[in-house]
């Protein structure tokens, strides 16, 4: 990064630090110093998503510069950090969450790191197919525990709102089952 995005950093963790510092005023009647004051704390976590989406627009430029290089999208590791300070910065940015969770699982082979991370983001956006999905896949892919997974993708079909998405999921969710099923067959059946 340029001497000039550190500057900008530093100054936003510094602004995050003081906002997590300031305590909770009481609720008293509106005066001119205390609708300032809200109209500084409201801009400055409005700035905190648009910053956010300043770094997603980065993270995809510097991404796009590595698949120029290498196809392999799934090595562009180097971006998990800024991946992390948007989920940081914006804690419903789902997208961040998925694609650094991914990573994590599949290219790095750091499921508990994903796992954790699939966790807050689920915390913080209940009503995400999306992290739904994308934890039933890491545990599908660190672990090929079908019965750990499934709940996950059936939550998510639960929640997908686009028929394409839902079939595509219905389709996957009976792949899971039918998987688990021959699990449960003797040995000599299968």
């Amino acid at each position: 990064m340029n001497r000039q995005a550190w500057i900008a950093l530093a100054l936003l963790l510094a602004m995050v630090a003081v906002e997590g510092a300031i305590p909770p005023q009481p609720v008293t009647a509106p005066t001119t110093e205390n609708a300032a004051l809200r109209t500084v704390m409201a801009m400055a976590g409005q700035f905190r998503v648009v910053f956010a989406n300043l770094l997603w627009i980065k993270v995809d430029k510097y991404h796009h510069e590595h698949i120029r290089k290498d196809p392999d999208w799934t090595k562009d590791t180097d971006i998990l950090p800024m991946l992390r300070l948007i989920t940081w910065l914006d804690p419903h940015f789902v997208q961040a969450y998925q694609v650094a969770a991914f990573m994590l699982s599949d290219s790095l082979g750091r499921y508990e790191h994903a796992r954790q991370l699939l966790e807050e983001g689920i915390r913080h956006n209940p009503n995400s197919y999306e992290l739904y999905e994308e934890m039933g896949m890491a545990i599908l892919r660190a672990r090929k525990d079908y019965r750990a997974a499934y709940p996950y993708l059936t939550r998510a079909l639960s929640l997908a709102q686009d028929e394409f998405d839902r079939q595509r999921l219905q389709r996957f969710c009976e792949t899971v089952r039918r998987k688990m099923g021959e699990e449960n067959r003797p040995a000599q059946a299968k």
